[in-house]
């Protein structure tokens, strides 16, 4: 069985961010639930939020599925977080702002503009910025699978 539209989504847009030169150091995961180890400075999540069919036609459900892209930094003791992940999610808006929606097998993406922070006090402080993208897609009603598979 191939995998679903909304897991096929979420892999292309992993593999998006892994293009030469990959993001954050290639440390780019689906879904994942501990995005950075202590030693690590910078990661991507790329994690699948919701999604729900607006209407069915000649025998397909079109689709608006969320994903968020969570951009995470660790910066130095005493130093502002929000510093450590900045560069990190200036690649990543341009690098999702780029992304033809033929290649997803989308009819089209929006990127949202607006960058939701959260802030962790650990031995040296983390930000993640996050931005969310809405993509919309079809597949066939009986299926979850992508409208072209």
């Amino acid at each position: 069985m191939s995998a679903s539209a909304f897991k096929q989504l979420t892999d292309a847009l992993v593999a998006a961010c892994m293009q030469t030169p990959a993001l954050a150091g290639g440390r780019i995961w689906p879904n994942r639930l501990r995005p950075l180890s202590a030693q690590q400075t910078s990661a991507i999540v790329v994690r699948l939020v919701k999604s729900a069919a607006r209407e069915t036609t000649l025998g397909a459900h079109d689709w608006r599925t969320q994903i968020d892209v969570e951009c995470y930094g660790r910066g130095a003791t005493g130093f502002d977080p929000a510093e450590a992940v900045d560069e990190l999610l200036q690649s990543a808006w341009g690098r999702l702002s780029s992304i033809d929606p033929a290649a997803l097998s989308a009819m089209a993406i929006a990127l949202n503009p607006a960058v939701e922070y959260h802030f962790e006090e650990a031995e040296t402080p983390m930000a993640c910025a996050i931005v969310s993208l809405v993509i919309s897609h079809r597949t066939p009603v009986n299926l979850m699978t992508p409208w072209n598979s």
